[in-house]
């Protein structure tokens, strides 16, 4: 990748990022293969779609900072042909950027697209409310921080017509201390991403150790427990989510950062099927990317 300019508004990201960007447009493509001869309408849906570019920053080998810009996910669904377009956008400087970017590389699809700049949680609920059963929809959330309410994924799930992917942010398990000491705010900010205060039962054991004082005291449960949770509470809401999700880590602090997940509003024993091996397969595919 080259040395490139900022463009302003873009969002940042790391290797993480391209694995993401794969596994998003490999399953739009299969989508609308499968929707084919379907009399169905087919919508993209776009949560957070930014200004529709991504910079990837990365170390040549020459040691000088270089960095790419990379279309996001709203640019590259426009590669594919959805019957329309929801961009939703909190920022309105990045909505507008994100339309001009659309102009100037997309500009015969314009008449089909929704700029949508406001609060994902209130507008989703609107565009899902214009949505009837003969239409199907692809939407992909990726939220900036802890944005996205359980509310807002509990109206999803309700939608019989919505196969979706969630960027997870697991900024929320690094507000959960591992002794359970957790200030009211993290507490609230964790509760409205998982629907409820369980978590706080559910995520932390007795420790065999007691306090100076014989109090009980508490550990959280391994990682992976975590995440086994995270996926179980969508789990609550939605008919179907894939067993399968794939962890985004940060490459040079092997940290993670987020949980891709998917999941399906389908009750369609054999649609739930097709997709789950679909997933599984496209997973799988992006281990090889970076």
């Amino acid at each position: 990748m080259g040395k490139q300019t900022k463009q302003k508004g873009s969002h940042f990201g790391g290797e993480w990022t391209i694995q993401k960007l794969y596994i998003i447009e490999e399953y739009a493509k299969t989508y609308l293969i499968a929707l084919k001869n379907q009399k169905v309408r087919k919508i993209y849906i776009d949560g957070f779609a930014g200004s529709g570019k991504t910079e990837l920053k990365h170390e040549s080998k020459s040691g000088e900072q270089c960095a790419a810009i990379i279309d996001g996910s709203a640019l590259l669904s426009l590669k594919y042909d959805f019957d329309e377009y929801y961009f939703l956008e909190l920022d309105e400087d990045r909505i507008k950027l994100l339309e001009e970017n659309v102009e100037n590389s997309y500009p015969q699809k314009i008449d089909k697209i929704h700029f949508i700049s406001g609060d994902c949680n209130e507008e989703l609920t609107k565009v899902l409310a214009r949505t009837t059963i003969y239409d199907r929809c692809l939407m992909f959330l990726d939220p900036y921080a802890l944005e996205l309410k359980w509310e807002t994924l509990e109206k999803i799930s309700k939608c019989n017509r919505v196969d979706l992917w969630y960027l997870f942010p697991l900024s929320v398990v690094r507000l959960m201390a591992k002794n359970k000491d957790i200030s009211d705010t993290n507490k609230e900010k964790i509760s409205s991403i998982l629907g409820n205060q369980n978590w706080l039962d559910e995520l932390f054991v007795e420790s065999p150790q007691m306090s100076f004082f014989d109090e009980p005291q508490y550990e959280r449960v391994e990682y992976e427990k975590v995440l086994e949770y995270i996926k179980a509470r969508f789990s609550t809401i939605f008919p179907f989510v894939s067993p399968d999700s794939k962890l985004l880590k940060n490459k040079s602090k092997n940290a993670p950062m987020f949980m891709l997940c998917f999941m399906m509003t389908n009750k369609s024993a054999k649609a739930q099927s097709l997709a789950s091996k679909l997933v599984k397969g496209i997973i799988k595919s992006a281990e090889k990317i970076g």
